[in-house]
């Protein structure tokens, strides 16, 4: 695959895991919170629709004890009336009735009666004809005759006591059978007579003296209410429907049994007689506890609130309980999650744009910084990244783009520096054969220029030896020059082993101690060598590198200073650093590419002939080497020799050694 298509599914594949990674974090905070808003909208409606149910319930409750406050007025200010109290002494029936008629009329009583000093029956409002019987059986009668004070409370009346108070109010505790249709509906009443729930109120008349002359009683009955009952639902629902149905619903429970409620039965009619469900009847009226939660009423569901109703005494009597249609709250909660999950829905396509922009926004510059690089790699440099913004992307276009110039200029100065070392390398080839040439020629003659000179020495008179001594001298000055041009020129065979570099620098310094007397130049020789592996290199052509480096370096301190050897195993770059520094006079920076060329030299005439660096230069390009040098005038030179430690194969090996040469470097190290 071509490096830009390979590149191009690269990017593309960035692109989508981007992507990818984005829409994965988008669906699962989405989840998250779908899920946590699903549970808190529950949580809240059925919180809400709790509250709402139980609120109505404090709501009912105080409508009755209203209406029982009202009655208890009614009968307080009827019996302060002297009128009244005049008639019961004087046994005035008649006077009594009317008395009777109008406050029961004006307090809308069920029940309104009058009873003597020791609670028999004087005067029955609804049912004049029947008196005498004693109503101290009645806990209100008789607390309100023992105080002297009003007592009020709901009570029970049985149904024989009920049936003296008119056939009318009986009739409203005969109550039928209504079959429940759920699990938290139970078994029918039986269509039995029950007795009467009433709230009931009781007022003492009493004599000037404060003796009880008789008791003003009476009360509202709540079986069948259905006026009270539908006050009630409107004061707390407005009569409000939901689909067709009662919005709320009321009932009374004379114990477990509904007496009065607008809850309908299957049969369009109210749901009296009908019984509450059994963990509620637990609850309320064995544990006299507040229920409170969801229930299936007759046909229906409701969210409910049912508390027990007491009676003068404390004792559970029965349960006043509302309702909510449920259905209300379903379609609350359905319509509140479906826009909190259109919402969601809706963020989400916008956070998968957002995301798309993102990926897109960050694979952009990516991609251009891919392309560059496929071109610099193809050593391209013409392009240049443009930063686009002002975030971490473009911190990283604008550092590439640095890196991208200093590649540039660095491209051009290994350029530069290469084409400076072919154009010495051809120097230096074009010059040893050159000097290879010469040597030849002049070698032999040399020779023999020396050998007659010297036999003739021998044999001189005193006055020609000065000039044949000269002779000789000058004679072996040039054979030297010839051995240093046959040595730049390489003419002299490799002779390459295992060696200890170390040793062999150690070695040099030694010989050129003992030659040069380094001591008495008071020049401080440091050495800093690291542990190195072996290298297969010529010892003497080594010796004769590191004896003229040190030679060079002492040559530059006259005045002394400190010469310094250092060795490192460069390990990323499997090569050996030598190090051979000076604190000596230093190169002129205009002399530093000049050093390495044949006969070069700026030491006095006769001192040297500027072929020991060229001879040097060689020595290390043959083992495969670099050398370079950092000079500074008055601070010192230091030169850097890198040999490889797997070294290229010697000219003058044999086949074998290079066959030998060849399987090494196949072999696995």
């Amino acid at each position: 695959m071509h490096p830009s298509m390979r590149g191009m599914c690269m990017r593309t594949t960035l692109k989508l895991q981007l992507i990818a990674r984005f829409i994965a974090v988008i669906w699962i905070t989405t989840f998250v919170c779908a899920i946590m808003g699903t549970l808190l909208i529950n949580k809240g409606t059925v919180g809400q629709a709790q509250d709402s149910v139980t609120a109505s319930l404090d709501s009912a409750r105080e409508v009755l004890n209203n209406r029982l406050e009202n009655l208890e007025s009614s009968l307080y200010f009827a019996s302060s009336r002297s009128s009244i109290r005049a008639a019961l002494e004087r046994k005035d029936r008649l006077s009594l009735a009317g008395y009777l008629e109008d406050i029961k009329e004006k307090g809308r009583f069920d029940i309104l009666d009058i009873t003597d000093g020791r609670g028999n029956v004087v005067l029955r409002a609804s049912n004049p004809s029947l008196f005498g019987d004693s109503a101290m059986n009645d806990d209100i009668v008789k607390e309100a005759l023992v105080t002297r004070s009003t007592a009020s409370a709901m009570d029970v009346i049985p149904y024989d006591i009920v049936k003296k108070e008119g056939s009318q109010i009986a009739g409203r505790c005969l109550i039928g059978p209504v079959q429940g249709s759920g699990p938290r509906e139970a078994r029918p009443a039986g269509g039995s007579a029950v007795a009467a729930l009433a709230l009931m109120s009781a007022s003492p008349i009493l004599r000037p003296d404060g003796t009880p002359a008789g008791v003003l009683y009476g009360g509202e009955v709540l079986n069948r209410n259905d006026k009270l009952i539908d006050k009630i639902r409107h004061i707390l629902y407005q009569n409000r429907k939901y689909r067709g149905k009662d919005a709320g619903v009321v009932t009374l429970f004379l114990n477990d049994v509904r007496i009065s409620t607008n809850v309908q039965a299957p049969d369009g009619t109210r749901a009296v007689g009908s019984t509450v469900a059994e963990d509620v009847r637990n609850k309320v009226l064995n544990e006299g506890s507040r229920w409170v939660g969801k229930a299936l009423v007759i046909k229906d569901w409701y969210v409910t609130a049912y508390e027990p109703v007491r009676n003068l005494a404390g004792k559970i009597v029965g349960i006043l309980a509302v309702g909510i249609v449920e259905q209300k709250f379903v379609d609350m909660r359905r319509e509140t999650l479906t826009i909190f999950l259109g919402i969601t829905l809706l963020g989400m396509i916008l956070s998968i744009v957002v995301a798309t922009y993102l990926s897109s926004a960050i694979v952009r510059p990516i991609n251009s910084l891919v392309r560059v690089s496929q071109k610099i790699s193809q050593g391209d440099f013409s392009e240049v990244v443009q930063a686009r913004s002002r975030n971490e992307i473009g911190e990283l276009e604008r550092t590439f783009s640095l890196m991208t110039s200093s590649l540039r200029e660095r491209d051009r100065e290994i350029m530069r520096l290469n084409e400076q070392r072919m154009a010495r390398s051809e120097k230096l080839a074009s010059v040893g054969r050159l000097a290879a040439g010469i040597a030849h020629e002049i070698n032999n003659p040399l020779t023999s220029v020396l050998t007659f000179s010297s036999l003739l020495l021998r044999k001189a008179e005193d006055e020609q030896k000065e000039k044949l001594g000269i002779i000789v001298k000058e004679t072996t000055r040039c054979r030297e020059i010839v051995k240093g041009l046959l040595n730049f020129a390489r003419q002299s065979e490799s002779k390459r082993e295992q060696c200890d570099l170390n040793e062999i620098i150690e070695n040099a310094i030694k010989l050129t101690k003992n030659q040069l007397k380094v001591s008495d130049n008071h020049i401080t020789i440091v050495r800093e060598f690291e542990e190195l592996p072996a290298l297969e290199i010529d010892r003497n052509q080594m010796l004769e590198v590191f004896i003229n480096m040190i030679i060079n370096a002492v040559d530059a301190m006259p005045k002394g200073g400190e010469l310094k050897a250092s060795t490192r195993l460069l390990g990323e770059e499997k090569a050996v650093e030598i190090r051979i520094s000076d604190t000596g006079n230093g190169i002129p920076k205009e002399n530093l590419e000049k050093i390495f060329d044949p006969f070069f030299t700026t030491k006095d005439a006769g001192k040297g002939t500027g072929l020991g660096l060229a001879v040097t230069y060689g020595i290390i390009e043959g083992h495969g080497g670099t050398i370079d040098v950092a000079s500074e005038v008055g601070k010192g030179t230091s030169f850097v020799i890198t040999l490889p430690l797997r070294q290229p194969l010697a000219e003058g090996s044999s086949e074998s050694q290079r066959k030998n040469e060849g399987k090494s470097r196949l072999s696995p190290a």
